[in-house]
């Protein structure tokens, strides 16, 4: 009979994979009592259902307190290693790629805003912000084809990932990591290559309107019906999907910008849908930000693998911020400069005094919501350095997880709101305090891609949380790397009288 192992034994002898098919072959169900296993060398091995899970005790959500509330942690029963074979590792590759992973996107993408727009420009940030743009385009690719992969094969995966309660909210990054790619179009393609390039750009902005408010209105559906809240499960990547919106809205104000030179009109349209679709996200972004600080109030930060998420507040602030004001902008620019009034058939000083209202208004909101991103820029630096101080190995390959990406896009945002209010308010503060935040990010994003880079030369990167099902007790429950081998990529979950279920597994 075998017999599950303690995270301190020998794990058994894993099975490799030899090819694609074997690798969807491992996503079986297998009800309890079902005949035992043939393994690849032709052997017997007993059903996995038969077997009792390994219990730890350990922290719920792990504060540094001994304090914190126990949970019973369930022993992985089987271990993959890394197949070999090009088409082999590109299944398990695709496999373990989850939503989570475009954070890599949306972080190169503002590098590459910030780079091209920085206060103090120069010809070759221009340049090197355009190497970055393309770089960006080619991670895009190789994420969204790997996600469709993943998705495609194992059609399991998807309904698993909705009914998660964590992971699920990692499909906002999606949205938010594409839209960089069309600033981008519309910051520097359209100005060197016309106007086909900005009904390029505007394309691409509704089809990352109509992702960015289906993740959030359908998030937001599955988090009322179809997942298994509590108190403890709250997290900061509750705002990932919130903030697709806000993100999507502040960008319609740029592509607006870069239509108006070719049809202002349309560009009037672009910028009421921004509005609209602002209102989606901002109002409810300061809802869910209270149920975080209500959460963290009383049962501490995040976990230290996880405390980069403590920036995730900062995003929807400063990016709201820098939407209403450039919306603001771009009104007064339809207004004086293309005579194109945001209520059509009105008279044109009337259409001016809207405008300049709009701007004001805009300006005010968004000097009100950068001092709220200057709170949760302190707390986020603040509650990074405690954790830090109290776990030196933080910033170790041996910890690194993709959620380090919270580091850059947050930030990045406040750089370009801190930019916005500074060219309109004419005020050198804002303008230095954007550039010290746009090398920060570059800063930051040199650090992630490093620790990117390295465990993809490993295999860690794809390696992977437990992703359980909707009858496991603890749904969103972290494993510490430290305590699993590094090359598991998925486990099995057996309970009497339930199918125990092989399932894919996701970091967030």
């Amino acid at each position: 009979m075998t017999t599950p192992y303690n995270s301190l034994t020998t794990p058994p002898t894993p099975h490799v994979p030899a090819s694609p098919s074997d690798l969807r072959g491992s996503l079986v169900s297998t009800a309890p009592g079902s005949p035992p296993l043939s393994s690849s060398d032709g052997s017997m091995t007993d059903s996995l259902a038969t077997l009792a899970p390994v219990q730890h005790q350990q922290p719920e959500y792990d504060n540094g307190s001994s304090s914190a509330h126990p949970t019973t942690h369930h022993a992985p029963y089987a271990y993959e290693k890394r197949p070999r074979g090009v088409l082999a590792y590109l299944a398990y590759a695709a496999l373990h790629t989850p939503p989570s992973f475009f954070a890599i996107n949306m972080g190169t993408g503002i590098v590459s805003i910030l780079l091209h727009n920085f206060p103090y420009p120069a010809r070759w940030l221009q340049y090197l912000g355009t190497i970055v743009f393309v770089l960006n385009v080619v991670i895009f690719v190789a994420l969204f084809s790997a996600t469709i992969a993943r998705y495609c094969i194992w059609s399991g995966v998807f309904m698993i990932t909705a009914k998660h309660n964590l992971n699920s909210m990692f499909w906002g990054t999606f949205p938010m990591g594409f839209v960089t790619i069309v600033n981008m179009i519309a910051i520097v393609c359209v100005p060197a290559w016309g106007s086909k390039w900005a009904s390029l750009a505007l394309g691409l902005w509704w089809i990352d309107i109509a992702v960015a408010v289906l993740v959030n209105f359908g998030t937001v559906f599955l988090l009322f019906t179809k997942q298994h809240q509590t108190e403890l499960s709250v997290s900061p990547a509750w705002l990932l999907p919130v903030v697709s919106t806000v993100v999507a809205a502040a960008s319609g104000s740029i592509v607006a910008q870069s239509l108006m030179p070719f049809n202002p009109n349309l560009a009037r349209a672009t910028l009421l849908a921004s509005y609209v679709i602002w209102g989606t996200g901002v109002p409810l972004a300061f809802m869910v930000i209270t149920i975080v600080v209500y959460r963290m109030a009383l049962h501490g930060p995040p976990p230290h693998t996880l405390l980069a998420s403590v920036f995730l507040p900062l995003g929807p602030c400063a990016q709201g911020a820098f939407g209403i004001v450039n919306m603001g902008v771009t009104a007064r620019q339809l207004a004086y400069e293309h005579s194109t009034p945001i209520i059509p058939g009105m008279a044109l000083e009337a259409s001016l005094h809207i405008a300049d209202a709009m701007y004001a208004g805009g300006i005010v909101a968004g000097l009100i919501l950068w001092g709220l991103a200057l709170l949760w820029y302190t707390l986020g630096i603040a509650l990074f350095l405690d954790g830090w101080r109290k776990d030196w190995s933080l910033l170790g390959t041996g910890k690194f997880t993709v959620g380090y990406w919270s580091l850059t896009f947050p930030i990045g945002v406040f750089s370009t709101a801190s930019l916005a209010l500074g060219t309109e308010l004419q005020s050198t503060a804002f303008k230095v305090i954007a550039a010290f935040l746009a090398v920060q990010v570059v800063l930051h994003w040199i650090f992630v891609s490093v620790g990117t880079l390295w465990t993809f030369r490993d295999g860690t990167l794809f390696s992977s949380q437990k992703f359980e099902t909707e009858d496991a007790p603890h749904i969103g429950q972290r494993w510490h790397r430290e305590d699993w081998p590094k090359t598991h990529t998925s486990d099995i979950e057996a309970r009497p009288g339930k199918q125990a279920t092989e399932v894919a597994c996701e970091i967030p």
